[in-house]
């Protein structure tokens, strides 16, 4: 297909329409069938729509299917409309078939801008030159159930306002189509859970026969009144009204299978998204856990221990690193931990801090009873405490003082802001990652507050 980003949809549409109607009138000049040009167009505007927009295969198939659909009917319905304002049908048919073009064309522009199309079909199921086979055996369908129609109309002397009065009537029954709608939920619910245990041909024949079923309870029950008439309309004319319901059904099928694949493609792109933030926030962890700096300046403070053969306070503080590095390897597969536990993992850095600064450093836990059993994601209040240190001075005359709470199920972090002659350079991917960790698994936000005195991080109990 050649190359077309550097033209806009709305070229495409407004080109489209001037073609749709130029095909209009020349064909009904020279007293030819203008239907299956219509078709070829509105299906090749669809199809570049698609392609720029990189829509996925799976609706690249339906919006050409109901596109084409609902252009029938909008084009007979509002040629039907036009006819009680203008007396030229040159006018009447070149200008429907214009409106509705337009209209197609910006619907599906429209389902094209949702956010589940543009991530998805960029990284799965894309449209491109070998799923194209596919898009052109969907198109050729179409064109030969269009031909059967034109054929089978011509055949039977059916003219725009039969089709325009079986058309209204079919749409008019609701409770209809309320039943076929829930059918098509139900059967491609059903034929999605056992895609992979059915053969290409099994799945087309299954289809086959529901369209068939679906389309003949349509037809009985707007024949027959059901179920909103007590008696049936001998008028109605069934050589129009089975290509219509027939028509409805498709349309149906393909608009309940656009919106449960939206559903279900959403669905997946949010596990997915989870899980690759997950590796992440563990990929920081680990990273961590191996920090250079940490383990250089606790190693320089063993030394400083050992040589002034302080023992006790040595073999201490390697019980409180190891035990550090056991909550960190314990926690690595827990997405969230007990507050109780990442409290008590905190002391043990915060043991270790005041090792290196005696003083000029301060932390203060007051959290409720009832608050510990709730949970939190582990090594968060922790990585808070050490973007605390990192980013400010600790000094005896102005100490960095750090205040853990909760309130409303909340834990709060919050520290004066002391500023760093030299300042530490950072990428802000701790809190980046805690924050998308939180919205992952709860939906919840954490809360940053950053008035120039004092920082303060907030963050949901779970």
């Amino acid at each position: 297909m050649p190359e077309i980003k550097h033209i806009r949809p709305s070229w495409i549409i407004h080109i489209f329409a001037l073609l749709h109607a130029a095909v209009a009138l020349g064909c009904r000049y020279y007293g030819v069938g203008d239907e299956l040009m219509l078709t070829l167009l509105t299906m090749t505007m669809a199809l570049l729509i698609c392609f720029k927009k990189h829509l996925s295969i799976e609706f690249t198939a339906a919006i050409i299917i109901v596109g084409n659909i609902i252009g029938f009917l909008m084009g007979t319905l509002g040629a039907n409309i036009l006819e009680m304002f203008l007396r030229s049908s040159y006018a009447v048919h070149a200008l429907s078939t214009a409106v509705t073009t337009e209209v197609l064309g910006w619907s599906i522009v429209a389902i094209a801008r949702l956010p589940r199309n543009a991530s998805s079909a960029r990284h799965s199921n894309s449209l491109s030159s070998s799923s194209l086979k596919w898009i052109l055996l969907t198109a050729s369908g179409i064109f030969i159930i269009r031909l059967g129609f034109v054929i089978f109309f011509s055949q039977w002397s059916i003219d725009a306002g039969s089709i325009y009065d079986m058309t209204t009537k079919v749409l008019s029954n609701s409770v209809a189509l309320v039943v076929l709608i829930c059918l098509n939920i139900l059967y491609i619910r059903l034929s999605r859970g056992r895609k992979n245990r059915s053969g290409n041909l099994r799945r087309a024949l299954w289809l086959c026969l529901f369209m068939l079923g679906a389309t003949g309870l349509e037809v009985l029950m707007v024949s027959s009144g059901l179920p909103l008439d007590s008696s049936a309309d001998r008028s109605l004319n069934l050589p129009v009204l089975i290509p219509i319901s027939f028509l409805t059904q498709i349309a149906i099928y393909c608009i309940v299978y656009m919106v449960n694949y939206t559903i279900y493609t959403q669905s997946g792109m949010h596990a997915e998204r989870e899980k690759a933030h997950t590796a992440q926030f563990r990929y920081l962890k680990l990273k961590r856990q191996v920090d250079p700096h940490f383990l250089f300046n606790s190693l320089n403070i063993l030394d400083c221990m050992v040589c002034e053969e302080q023992n006790e306070q040595a073999s201490e503080y390697i019980h409180k690193l190891a035990g550090l590095y056991r909550y960190m390897i314990k926690s690595e597969e827990e997405e969230i931990v007990p507050l109780r536990d990442e409290l008590a993992f905190v002391e043990q850095y915060v043991d270790l801090l005041k090792v290196r600064f005696p003083e000029g450093f301060e932390v203060n836990i007051d959290v409720p009873e009832e608050a510990l059993s709730m949970y939190v994601l582990p090594c968060s209040i922790q990585l808070l405490i050490e973007n605390a240190t990192k980013h400010n001075a600790v000094s005896i005359e102005n100490p960095l003082k750090i205040d853990i709470t909760v309130s409303e199920n909340m834990v709060r972090v919050s520290n004066n802001i002391i500023p760093k002659v030299t300042k530490a350079q950072s990428m802000g991917l701790g809190q980046k990652y805690i924050r998308q960790q939180y919205l992952d698994m709860s939906g919840k936000e954490i809360e940053i507050e950053d008035d120039g005195k004092t920082y303060c991080v907030t963050l949901p109990l779970l």
